[in-house]
């Protein structure tokens, strides 16, 4: 790959000037390394992995958290991503009880769905200060708590004006979904484990978008739309007790000067400065910390009421305009514009798959549109088990070959075998919608690729962004989340229109060309990223405490 600068390949035997040449590399966020220097041991992971940020000694940090507690944490996650997701986009095959029900055009049940997505993306500007102020875990609490109460007001709402600010206050509420598991896996999981455990947040997010019409769906066909409200209701009073329960704070302040800081104050000892090491590698025995993966969360971490962070003003202030500010980052707005044109692939089918369906040759019934979202989860399921996998996969063979230095751009090769899945699978949807293919055709290939497309995608830019500017991971899901949102409230707008007068084809190729576009963009980003993270590492943003 251009722009790595390729270190000397015997381990441990490094010299004064090659040891200085790696601190100047790790100066460079994004650019990591993976393998002891010299005499300089890092903390290691059973297996030899040197661990990415290195944890402290606390039993309690939740680097050092065992296996199970992190996977309950995980699992607790994933749920409050799901759960909350299912509730707030799950409306589409109850369209026409709204439009009967409320007397209703097409462009007022879309802004059923529409209201619901801008509210979700802009809510975030309140969600990350709070979680960073008050920690994930107040913040988790209280917003589920909220979208219990909203979910009630939506299943009792009398008026299509009712309903409208029921779908507003929802999407507030269920906000958590679009950043908290992205905070919550930058401070539990190591470097090498991000990929997978990004790929777990973006399928357990688009599960919940592409489960929940299938819920709706049949709910609705036999009970009446507003149980479909009242049964997210339940989910969410049960998400709520489980949070409770076993979802300690994941937010932590441990000393994250990292590897640099090791690499120079071992220079400043007398003697150090000096080519030649007394020790090679081989030599010494792998230094590991004798609480990683044995730690657990403490009881203070499961506080209901959790004091403010002692620079609460500094985290207000950041937080509200650094997502302004970081936009205008090349690998930030690219991240955003790949989260944002793959969720939207999915926001495009979900406004049209009524329409479609329900319409002859098909002559679905709101149950059978529910079922065909069963494609879509079927691809998001197969992203899961593969992106991140492959990304972290390709990553760690890349760092081999460069010696045990990471680059951040090492994951964007996993994109091309999915931007070209998508690509088939947006054409076969988009012709088979226009010319009336059999619907095996459209559901099966074109839903399920496109499926695969909206998780896997989406896993490695973000993953990608968040290993350049680990400190910002929660800002990093504001910006895309509000480019996200705001482009699919604007969609709810110009789509449905546009389909009455050119038919399905022409909008189904503009977002194939919101997403493929910026993936396009990948080429140049993995041979000129590392020039790109050049021109922001002195930013104050890369000081921030996590």
């Amino acid at each position: 790959m251009a722009n790595l600068e390729i270190m000397p390949a015997v381990q441990g035997l490094e010299d004064a000037d090659t040891t200085a040449q790696i601190v100047e590399s790790l100066s460079l966020p994004g650019t990591e390394i993976m393998r002891d220097v010299g005499d300089v041991h890092f903390t290691h992971a059973g297996h030899g992995q040197v661990l990415v940020p290195q944890p402290s000694s606390d039993p309690s940090d939740p680097l050092n958290w065992s296996r199970l507690w992190k996977y309950i944490v995980v699992f607790v996650m994933a749920l409050s991503t799901f759960i909350p997701e299912e509730a707030a986009l799950s409306v589409a095959p109850m369209f026409p009880y709204f439009i009967e029900e409320f007397k209703l055009n097409t462009a007022q049940v879309s802004l059923i769905t529409g209201t619901c997505v801008v509210a979700q993306g802009y809510a975030n500007f309140i969600i990350v200060p709070y979680s960073n102020i008050f920690g994930r875990r107040s913040a988790v609490l209280l917003f589920t708590l909220l979208s219990v109460v909203t979910s009630i007001w939506e299943a009792v709402a009398k008026s299509y004006g009712s309903l409208l600010g029921a779908r507003v206050l929802n999407g507030i509420a269920t906000s958590t979904c679009e950043s908290i598991m992205i905070q919550v896996v930058a401070d539990m999981f190591f470097l090498h484990e991000r990929g997978v455990m990004t790929g777990i947040y973006f399928a357990s997010y688009y599960s919940g978008a592409f489960v929940g019409p299938i819920i709706a769906g049949n709910i609705s066909l036999h009970y009446g739309w507003r149980s479909f409200f009242w049964l997210s209701t339940a989910l969410e009073g049960v998400l709520f007790l489980l949070l409770i329960f076993i979802f300690p704070e994941t937010k932590f302040h441990r000393d994250d000067r990292g590897q640099q800081h090791q690499l120079e104050e071992h220079q400043k000892v007398p003697g150090n400065e000096k080519p030649g090491l007394q020790h090679s590698a081989d030599e010494q025995p792998d230094v590991k910390s004798s609480v990683v993966r044995h730690g657990s969360p403490n009881r203070r971490q499961f506080n209901l009421a959790t004091r403010p962070d002692k620079n609460w003003k500094g985290f207000l202030v950041r937080d509200i305009f650094t997502p302004v500010r970081i936009l205008f980052y090349p690998i930030i707005l690219w991240a955003g514009l790949m989260l944002a044109g793959s969720a939207n692939d999915t926001l495009a089918y979900n406004l049209t798959e009524s329409s479609v369906f329900t319409a002859p040759p098909y002559n679905f019934n709101a149950g059978q549109v529910g079922y065909a979202n069963f494609a879509f989860w079927g691809g998001a399921l197969l992203g899961l088990v593969t992106a991140g996998p492959l990304s972290d996969w390709i990553a760690s063979k890349a760092t081999k070959r460069n010696n045990g230095i990471r680059e951040a751009e090492m994951r964007l090769p996993t994109l091309i075998p999915f931007g070209i899945t998508t690509t088939i699978g947006m054409v076969v949807t988009g012709v088979g919608y226009q010319q009336t293919l059999s619907w095996p055709v459209i559901i099966i290939v074109g839903y399920g690729a496109c499926g695969l497309g909206a998780t896997s995608m989406p896993t490695v830019a973000i993953a990608y962004a968040v290993d350049s500017y680990r400190p910002l991971s929660g800002e990093i899901m504001v910006v895309g989340t509000v480019l996200k949102n705001s482009l699919g409230f604007g969609m709810s707008y110009w789509l449905p229109p546009l389909v009455a007068r050119v038919g399905y084809l022409t909008p189904i190729m503009i977002n194939l060309a919101l997403t493929i576009g910026p993936a396009v963009f990948a080429i140049p980003m993995y041979f000129y990223g590392k020039n790109l993270r050049k021109l922001t590492k002195d930013s104050s943003l890369h000081k921030i405490p996590l």
